[in-house]
């Protein structure tokens, strides 16, 4: 059942849930067509002909998050040195931001060139699969920066700590926590409060403008389990920083005491954590513009038509987070390079079997005897 609203107020309302809970991405339906219709809202609402543009840096980001997440899944599967326990955890948010772009992408892309909202089955999908997504890789990163914590504070028993068994355990519990939001959703889609004054049947998720991922509705207990769930994840990975950097502190005071071997294994794996650091850091500041654009939606300092035109940016740059972990691999690990290298060399090697001196033309055999 649709609900009726002429009032722009109760979008701005809507919208503001929706950016002040980016973890979960929860929200509320539409109204009928004639009233509130998604595509006239939003950066392709103000200018239609930006369709192309739009759909050149979805598919560049696609493209990007797929090669770079595909070549780190790679290397840690084929390299010995890349293969220590805690690296499931990386290998899992790699397919997750991989998940998380072919989930938004390519149905943004086709909204984008018909000028319509995706149908009410894969807006279900979209509406449950986009927050749990969200949210299971902000716990992917806290069970990373768990792992490096040990690593570097409990060498001798690392191997010992992180068993099959408890990392299956961890995976299980980060995927349960991160079904907590969407599931609440679906929960409360019935009789919840929309953005009309009565209680309305919000059976069909829709979103907010073209570009943003279909939502379900049920604002008020869904933004406090989004932002409850994403707080608890980031604070276990501020913990896990903070004893890292005290460790590392502590074994700068006493740096007499580690020397050889040991001084280039714990200096290796102080890199690695820099390296997450850094990982961390560029996931908070993507996600910081569309907090800001919530407080200021809140305190009503924007209006509607300009929010949801930072909704549609901001948005866009938090997805970048499905492909810059694999631009700090790169530019730290060469990740790139080593990946598309170890290929090529696969596929030659391979060929070079099969196409054996029989294959070969007698005339190319005496050029190369004569050379």
């Amino acid at each position: 059942m649709e609900n009726t609203t002429e009032d722009p107020v109760f979008i701005t309302d809507a919208v503001v849930n929706f950016l002040t809970a980016t973890a979960s991405l929860e929200n509320v339906t539409t109204a009928p067509e004639g009233v509130y219709n998604p595509a006239d809202y939003g950066v392709y609402g103000y200018y239609p002909p930006l369709e192309p543009l739009l759909s050149f840096i979805l598919a560049v980001m696609t493209i990007w998050s797929v090669f770079g997440n595909g070549c780190l899944l790679y290397l840690v599967c084929t390299e010995k040195n890349m293969r220590e326990p805690g690296n499931i955890f990386l290998c899992v948010l790699a397919l997750t931001d991989i998940a998380q772009i072919l989930v938004y992408a390519p149905t943004t892309m086709r909204s984008l060139a018909h000028g319509e909202i995706p149908g009410e089955g894969w807006c279900r999908v979209q509406g449950f699969f986009v927050p749990f997504l969200v949210t299971l890789s902000v716990y992917l990163h806290a069970g990373l920066w768990t792992c490096r914590f040990i690593h570097i504070a409990f060498p001798l028993r690392y191997a010992s700590m992180m068993t099959k068994r408890r990392l299956a355990v961890a995976m299980t519990v980060c995927a349960l926590i991160a079904s907590v939001a969407p599931m609440v959703d679906v929960a409360l889609v019935g009789t919840v409060q929309v953005w009309t004054m009565f209680e309305s049947s919000v059976d069909i998720a829709q979103p907010l403008s073209i570009m943003l991922p279909c939502i379900f509705g049920g604002q008020n207990a869904t933004v406090y389990t989004g932002m409850v769930t994403t707080f608890i994840g980031v604070a276990i990975s501020s913990v896990a920083a903070a004893l890292i950097c005290k460790v590392a502190w502590d074994n700068e005071r006493r740096h007499t005491k580690l020397s050889g071997i040991a001084k280039d294994q714990f200096d290796h794996k102080l890199k690695a954590a820099k390296t997450l650091m850094i990982i961390t850091g560029i996931q908070l500041f993507t996600w910081l513009p569309g907090l800001v654009t919530g407080f200021l939606l809140k305190g009503k300092v924007i209006g509607t038509d300009v929010g949801l035109i930072l909704s549609d940016i901001f948005f866009v740059v938090m997805m970048t987070s499905t492909f810059t972990d694999s631009i700090v691999f790169a530019m730290r690990k060469n990740i790139y390079r080593r990946a598309v290298s170890k290929i090529y060399g696969k596929i030659r090697e391979r060929y070079q079997r099969s196409v054996g001196p029989d294959h070969i033309p007698m005339g190319t055999l005496r050029r190369t005897e004569k050379t």
